[in-house]
């Protein structure tokens, strides 16, 4: 029979347990010290338990890097967070904010310094306050935040499980608050916010369920409040926010229905309030906010119309306060804020660069958000810098980067 807190007696001075008798009747005890003794025992055993879990999940994490092989076939970013495809279709992701919705990379895996696979069978990722893909089959899935009704489900609930959206979708691109998509035979919709018109419906009124909104659709980029898209013939379209003239239309009234732009425009992206294009003989061209010199044209004005900044760029990204573009030659070029050198220049000066500026060589692809970037190049290796707060270059710190690193 064990003992209880009456059978508690002291010899010696010693404290002891009494936790039954023997056969003889003499008293079983065990002295505090010698309990002491054993109770440091376990917990030093416990701890090296602890050391060596903790050591080999680390390592099970560090071999997932290594494991990121064959070819990388589409790069995206989100606040926080980047994502890699690979030509088996895995969705690699990085970076994440533990415990905030929308930050986090998927069920069960809210946020890793290293590359981690987290879903199979994935085309195209497009990360905003939600992270959106389209799997092969061209269905659309959705999860993270969606307190704007931004993932399209019906409904404003946060989720971290992937849901299916939507069918035979070809292309996705997302904003904090808002999401669209181009389905196979050239529909747009889109859903979320709406303060500002910018579904393009001619309401303000929130949409939580994907609606219409244009046909004949080849592109679309979401801004902050605003969208745009290009139609088959080339035309550009906008509509939504234009407090600092990000529609292009000459004013900076906003506009809640589609509005044409330019014509011959084959690529167009979107920034907090600026926008750039490319048209078919190559040459970008900016709107909008000029502030931090976003727009390139070596001021900080904003322009209500499309200005000509440079030839021969074959793709761009508008970020917040910076704009990144690829030449013709693999060069890669960045503009804008250099808060904490995250342009990639070298330079750890919080300036701004008010012309475009060379960062690399040898460039594919490149994808960036919010203060960080990423790039593909020619050979297959993987670059990043800028903000890594979050882990979110995958080099396996939280150390920001002023210069593009390889971490594949």
């Amino acid at each position: 029979m064990y003992s209880t807190l009456s059978d508690i007696q002291t010899k010696n001075g010693v404290s002891q347990n009494v936790y039954g008798t023997n056969e003889a009747g003499e008293q079983i005890v065990v002295e505090h010290k010698e309990r002491k003794r054993k109770v440091r025992k376990l917990v030093s055993t416990a701890l090296i338990l602890a050391i060596i879990l903790t050591t080999t999940l680390w390592y099970i994490r560090s071999m997932s890097v290594g494991s990121m092989e064959g070819e990388i076939i589409f790069l995206g970013a989100g606040p926080g967070r980047s994502f890699a495809i690979t030509e088996d279709n895995t969705l690699w992701a990085w970076g994440g904010i533990r415990g905030r919705m929308g930050r986090s990379l998927i069920e069960g895996v809210s946020n890793s310094r290293r590359p981690v696979p987290i879903m199979e069978d994935v085309a195209v990722v497009a990360g905003g306050g939600q992270t959106m893909v389209i799997t092969t089959d061209g269905t659309l899935w959705g999860w993270g935040g969606n307190r704007n009704g931004q993932l399209g489900d019906g409904t404003m609930r946060d989720r971290l499980t992937p849901l299916p959206i939507m069918g035979r979708v070809a292309a996705v691109s997302t904003s904090v608050v808002n999401t669209a998509a181009i389905t196979k035979d050239g529909t747009l919709w889109a859903w979320g916010n709406n303060r500002y018109g910018q579904l393009g419906d001619g309401t303000q009124e929130c949409k939580w369920a994907p609606i219409q909104v244009k046909e004949n659709v080849i592109a679309v980029s979401t801004g902050a409040y605003y969208m745009m898209a290009i139609t088959e013939d080339g035309t550009l379209w906008g509509w939504g926010r234009n407090h600092r003239g990000q529609l292009g239309i000459g004013t900076d009234r906003d506009s809640r229905i589609p509005r044409p732009i330019k014509e011959n425009i084959v690529y167009v992206s979107t920034g907090y309030s600026h926008t750039m294009a490319i048209d078919a003989e190559g040459i970008l061209w900016a709107w909008g906010d000029g502030f931090q010199g976003t727009l390139g044209d070596g001021t900080e004005q904003d322009h209500l119309m499309p200005i000509p900044i440079k030839e021969n760029i074959v793709t761009v990204l508008a970020s917040m306060t910076r704009t990144m573009a690829v030449d013709g030659n693999g060069i890669l070029w960045a503009w804008g804020s250099n808060y904490s050198g995250w342009l990639g220049t070298g330079s750890v000066e919080s300036e701004n660069y008010l012309l475009p500026t060379r960062v690399m060589e040898n460039v594919s692809a490149i994808s960036t958000v919010g203060g960080h970037a990423i790039a593909l190049d020619k050979d297959g290796g993987l670059w990043v810098w800028g903000d890594n707060s979050s882990g979110q270059l995958g080099d396996g710190t939280r150390r920001d980067r002023n210069v593009p690193i390889q971490i594949r």
